[in-house]
């Protein structure tokens, strides 16, 4: 099971590559057109803006895999052993309960979306949409390894 969620983690990494590949060209294009040329392309502002918001889900998501997410240290040090850990199972149920409303409310409002479409690109909101409860599962899914993992190895 661990092998498969490292290799999820690895198609969202090179994803993540890709999406930063495009916002980076697809802002420059956008400065060169405006500044240089003086005729702004309508589309670029619409890509560099969805391409930022898939990239910051699937980089929190991401993240998760990675440990990288901000903690607070130094309350938790205050406890011993046992409160620690009391903590952490706190702390991982409240946090799966949220993945669990990004993944139910996200599909929801994606659903909804796909009725209206972008006003440049003509591509369903929906679509965009839809990033929220993606993330929201991989979250699940990150967040379960590395819960279990942590109990396994005896780190809490």
């Amino acid at each position: 099971m661990m092998k498969w969620i490292g290799y999820l983690n690895s198609v969202i990494k090179h994803f993540l590559n890709l999406l930063m590949a495009v916002l980076v060209t697809v802002v420059f294009l956008q400065v060169i057109f405006r500044f240089v040329l003086g005729s702004p392309l309508a589309w670029t502002e619409e890509v560099a803006r969805y391409s930022l918001i898939w990239l910051t889900f699937l980089g929190a998501a991401y993240a998760m895999s990675l440990k990288a997410h901000i903690g607070m240290e130094f309350f938790v040090n205050l406890f011993r052993t046992p409160g620690k850990k009391a903590l952490y199972i706190i702390a991982s149920i409240a946090s799966l309960m949220f993945f669990l409303l990004m993944v139910v409310e996200g599909y929801n409002l994606a659903m909804q979306g796909m009725a209206q479409s972008s006003p440049v690109l003509r591509i369903p909101m929906g679509m965009i949409y839809m990033i929220i409860p993606v993330s929201g599962a991989v979250l699940i899914i990150n967040m379960a390894a590395q819960f279990t993992q942590d109990f396994k190895d005896g780190g809490v």
